[in-house]
């Protein structure tokens, strides 16, 4: 089954993740789909388009990746020139193949805005399919896990824990496990900038109850 019969049913202006077991191959000529293949050409060959300085742009990159060969470019470049390539095609649906694999923090967080920027203003539909909970929390609406090609189940934005048991679980789902562990009762948090003021607030309530005490 290929990937446009598992997504048929998405809308434009959002962004969905796709979890699980899927081939991505598609003959819709309206889905996109960035795997960042390698590519031996230049960059401005491999685009072959009038548009290529505005999708670059679009994408962080500037004209002096043009002239690159594929070769010489590093797998986030790579990635961000398959992606501009599909948005010069103008398709509808774009699915990411694992696209954040190899990125580091600062890519991501670059991404992440940029893709919400694609969905909200330029009406795009954002497949995202990657087993990374962490890099989907902050991105998708919908989450569709997926097995031999069939959707077993969709989930939404606040359903992300019960995905926690399908795939590999984040850090901070381990690191809250192991609190609990300690039997100190304490919420599920996606941030972890939350979950460190949570903690906080336990110590602090720790404290006091120490002093009164």
């Amino acid at each position: 089954m290929e990937v446009a019969n598992i997504i048929e049913k998405t809308e434009p202006n959002k962004i969905y993740g796709l979890m699980g077991n899927i081939n991505l191959t598609t003959n819709n000529s309206n889905i996109g789909i960035v795997k960042g293949g390698m590519f031996s050409n230049t960059t401005e060959e491999f685009l072959n388009s009038s548009k290529s300085l505005n999708a670059l742009k679009l994408v962080m990159l500037d004209d002096s990746i043009l002239n690159k060969k594929g070769t010489e470019l590093s797998n986030g470049e790579i990635k961000a020139v398959s992606l501009a390539k599909e948005l010069i095609a103008n398709r509808e649906i774009i699915v990411l193949d694992y696209f954040e694999k190899e990125l580091n923090n600062r890519e991501k967080e670059n991404y992440k805005r940029l893709l919400k920027k694609l969905s909200k203003d330029f009406n795009k539909t954002i497949i995202i399919y990657t087993n990374d909970l962490t890099f989907l929390w902050d991105l998708c609406e919908e989450i569709m896990y997926v097995d031999n090609d069939n959707v077993i189940n969709t989930y939404q934005k606040n359903d992300y824990f019960k995905l926690v048991e399908l795939v590999d679980k984040p850090i901070i789902s381990n690191f809250i496990e192991k609190i609990r562990a300690k039997g100190i009762k304490i919420e599920d948090y996606k941030d972890i900038k939350d979950l460190l003021k949570a903690i906080y607030r336990i110590k602090e309530k720790e404290y006091n109850n120490e002093i009164s005490n």
